[in-house]
């Protein structure tokens, strides 16, 4: 590895006040290409994607191994997302306080990962589940998230969004080759040797990553591009026209008092509703349906497919449309895919209902990775972890929603008002994007004549 002290290592300001480090490329900090940041952060978003999707597809199996209702396996999974988001802000809060190696919540994620999947396999109480695959384990998904998504944001500063839509997207379409076998292959007898054998790959993926991730220093830029260029020029960058960077740094506090984390907040509460709405409904739909295990893997499988591409569409298309319009667009279409879910699903029409299911993964799955860029935008970037992590709490809140509600439909599966609340929720969120305004920027632009030059 090259000493990087021999570089010629400055800091400079653009046009906005933003701070950038220059002078040091990734190989000379890390010995190699920060693209292996990308690829370890991938892997381990890949590895952890199975306890959410993959919960929601084991629901028939684990209700029928442990004499669970329906009930029982919904609190398990509410439970868990209570966790996993309500850790995030400690976990941005840790990445924060760390140097150059983010290795030890990485590890503590992997080690509550690997219990969790150990308890399931091995427990039926309902009580020990709750504390091992819920608890540790909601928490250790939760450390390796904002961890994965943290480290992405710091080594891409010119491509946040793009980059994180990939490593998002993982998240999603991870989870499909254990969705494959929970419906097909989970059962009574070999449930302890298949999750035994999930929890061994997931340790060692998330731990190696975790060995081997690094943290750039603090307001990195690379060297090959001119940051004050870059903040100015849409021709260097593209994103330009439809995002414009904060006026200033906001701290937490001041977030708050702008009125807009506040918003954001409420936005992911309503995003995150529907999307573990639509988990737990299809896992419990399938479990009652002809040919369960077809129904199972093809509408849970399109859902979590459709929720991790749609992450990382959304947050290319971002750039050139507007992250506000994008978000308020793709809720929009998550919402409205719900009202053809719900029909398909009371008409039975399996193509229908995978098809409805790929709709609502692509339209709710871009809230998470677009808020990223969203609070940068809006925040700044100096405590734009920090922001983050209280905006993401918000799928703790919104999940508990979505899962109750789908609680309610599978216990009367004739009702229909809890799926239109659903619906409706989403649709509020979508509406609620509109009233997103950078804090210090007026509302409507200045008339030609009083812009400079004008």
């Amino acid at each position: 590895m090259t000493d990087s002290s021999t570089t010629a290592v400055r800091e400079i300001r653009d046009v906005y006040g933003r701070r950038y480090r220059v002078g040091e490329t990734d190989r000379e900090l890390i010995g190699r290409s920060r693209a292996w940041m990308i690829r370890l952060s991938w892997a381990s978003m890949l590895a952890i994607s199975l306890f959410q999707y993959g919960f929601g597809a084991a629901i028939p199996a684990l209700t029928g191994a442990n004499g669970w209702s329906h009930g029982d396996a919904f609190a398990v999974l509410a439970l868990w997302v209570v966790c996993q988001a309500g850790s995030s802000p400690l976990a941005a809060w840790w990445y924060r306080r760390l140097r150059a190696r983010p290795a030890v919540p990485m590890l503590v994620g992997a080690a509550g990962c690997l219990v969790a999947l150990v308890t399931l396999g091995h427990s039926g109480d309902l009580a020990t589940v709750l504390l091992g695959y819920s608890v540790l384990g909601g928490v250790g998904a939760g450390l390796v998230y904002m961890t994965c998504i943290a480290t992405v944001t710091e080594w891409f500063p010119e491509r946040t969004a793009g980059r994180v839509g990939l490593v998002s997207g993982a998240f999603g379409y991870g989870a499909l080759p254990f969705v494959a076998v929970a419906a097909y292959a989970l059962g009574v007898d070999n449930r302890a040797a298949i999750l035994d054998a999930t929890a061994a790959v997931v340790f060692v993926v998330v731990a190696t990553a975790a060995l081997l991730l690094r943290k750039p220093p603090a307001h990195w830029w690379p060297p090959h591009i001119d940051p004050q260029r870059w903040a100015v020029d849409r021709r260097l960058n593209r994103s330009i026209p439809n995002n414009t960077p904060a006026i200033r740094p906001h701290s937490p506090r001041a977030a708050l008092r702008s009125g807009m984390l506040p918003i954001m907040f409420l936005v992911v509460v309503l995003t995150s509703g529907i999307a573990l709405f639509d988990i737990a409904y299809l896992g419990g739909y399938a479990r009652t349906a002809q040919s369960a295990p077809l129904v199972l893997l093809a509408s849970i499988g399109a859902l979590a497919a459709a929720t991790g591409i749609g992450r990382t569409v959304t947050s290319s298309l971002s750039d050139r449309f507007g992250r506000r319009r994008t978000l308020g667009l793709s809720l929009g279409l998550g919402a409205v895919a719900q009202f053809g879910l719900l029909a398909s699903l009371h008409a039975e029409q399996t193509v229908a209902v995978v098809g409805f299911a790929a709709l609502a993964g692509a339209g709710t799955g871009a809230g998470y990775s677009l808020m990223v860029s969203v609070v940068r935008d809006w925040f700044g970037g100096e405590a734009n972890l920090t922001n983050y992590g209280i905006v993401y709490s918000g799928k703790a809140v919104g999940g508990v929603l979505g899962i109750w509600l789908a609680g309610l439909v599978v216990a009367a599966p004739g009702a229909i008002v809890a799926s239109v609340v659903a619906g409706c929720l989403g649709l509020v969120g979508a509406l609620l994007t509109a009233r997103l305004r950078q804090p210090g920027r007026p509302a409507l632009p200045l008339p030609q004549h009083l812009r400079a030059g004008g």
